[in-house]
């Protein structure tokens, strides 16, 4: 029951439709949104992780993103030590809506195969993530 509550008040979608284990984690997204001229230089939109998986990720952004976009990100993440882990990917935004009422808005995004990206780093850094997490709790 906590669970149904907490993934209403998160905005997930509903059904849920992940397959996959979510590891809570606050990595700091930047996506990039292409220049409509190919004079300007591209948008930056920086967001934050609610959690993570191999695949995928929720984000929450201060504007909404189109759906079915399909954009390179730079993933994040800041270890305790004050090492910082980078993951370059290609992503999906799957879904977009508003979060909280307070102009914010919350993305489901999916992670793509894709040449010259980080996507089998990622998934290790997840892998590991899930082994800490599970012994975590042991």
């Amino acid at each position: 029951m906590m669970t149904e509550i907490k993934r209403s008040m998160l905005g997930a979608p509903e059904p849920d439709k992940r397959q996959e284990y979510r590891i809570d984690e606050a990595c700091t997204v930047f996506i990039e949104l292409p220049s409509a001229e190919p004079d300007q230089s591209s948008e930056i939109v920086v967001t934050t992780s609610l959690d993570i998986s191999a695949n995928g990720l929720r984000v929450i952004s201060h504007q909404p993103l189109l759906e079915g976009s399909i954009l390179s990100t730079c993933i994040q993440q800041h270890h305790a030590s004050g090492a910082v882990k980078k993951f370059f990917l290609v992503c999906e935004i799957k879904w977009c809506r508003p979060y909280d009422g307070n102009g914010e808005y919350l993305l489901g995004l999916s992670l793509f195969e894709a040449e010259g990206s980080n996507i089998a780093d990622w998934k290790e850094f997840v892998a590991s993530s899930l082994d800490s997490d599970s012994q975590a709790r042991d």
